[in-house]
């Protein structure tokens, strides 16, 4: 009878044995470094969190330096604001014995273009002693007259300005007449009549209306004696 070779039978049984060892070894190792791989992931995605979280709390401070500065801004702004408004001597200003609307006969310069809103711009001629001045962005055919820098008179040579009663340019000498009654004197000039006053503050102011052959007003203005009476201001 043949006898199996008993050393032979054994050599398999013990390679598988130290098989099954290595493999458990190997599965072992194997998930010990799954896990390790599994920690730096988490590792990563935490410190990824809070750099993104930095960012946002740095972009969103920024924001916050912006609005801060926005009052210097506005600041700024308001003036330009003003400007763009426009003067406040306008087409609906009304001329008195007191002046043109905001501003007053008596008012400095400086007093003048802060009433007006706006600059006062030096018409061609005259001197400083005696010139003409127009409002920037102001309404055409107005001009200040100032005699050593104090508006003294306001003439209207065009538009549609009137006085506070209603009259100007296109109005008629009888209306006028009958408006104010004897408060009306013929002149000063030939083809002028003046509106004159009793009030002690504006004894020395009148209003003036140019009239033309047919008894149309062609041009008024409002001021102070003696400045109010040449049509013309300025020329001598």
């Amino acid at each position: 009878m043949h006898r199996p070779d008993s050393r032979r039978d054994a050599e398999p049984r013990g390679s598988t044995a130290r098989w099954r060892v290595l493999a458990a070894a190997l599965a072992a190792a194997m998930l010990v470094s799954a896990c390790g791989l599994l920690s730096d992931d988490d590792t990563d995605a935490t410190t990824t969190t809070a750099a993104d979280d930095a960012m946002m709390s740095d972009t969103d401070d920024e924001p916050t330096t912006v609005v801060t500065a926005v009052p210097t801004t506005t600041a700024a702004g308001d003036d330009m604001s003003e400007d763009e408004a426009g003067p406040d001597v306008t087409v609906e200003s009304k001329l008195s014995t007191a002046g043109l609307g905001p501003v007053q006969i008596g008012h400095s310069l400086e007093d003048a273009r802060t009433a007006a809103g706006s600059l006062m711009i030096a018409v061609p001629g005259g001197s400083d002693a005696c010139r003409y001045y127009t409002v920037q962005n102001g309404p055409e055919g107005v001009r200040f007259l100032a005699v050593d820098a104090e508006i003294v008179r306001v003439d209207i040579e065009a538009g549609p300005i009137t006085t506070i009663s209603g009259y100007g340019i296109g109005s008629t000498r009888s209306e006028i007449i009958e408006a104010f009654g004897d408060r009306i004197e013929d002149g000063p000039g030939l083809s002028a009549i003046q509106y004159v006053p009793v009030d002690a503050p504006d004894i020395d102011k009148r209003v003036v209306w140019e009239v033309d052959e047919a008894g149309a007003v062609i041009s008024l203005r409002a001021g102070r004696l003696p400045h109010i009476e040449p049509r013309v201001a300025c020329t001598g």
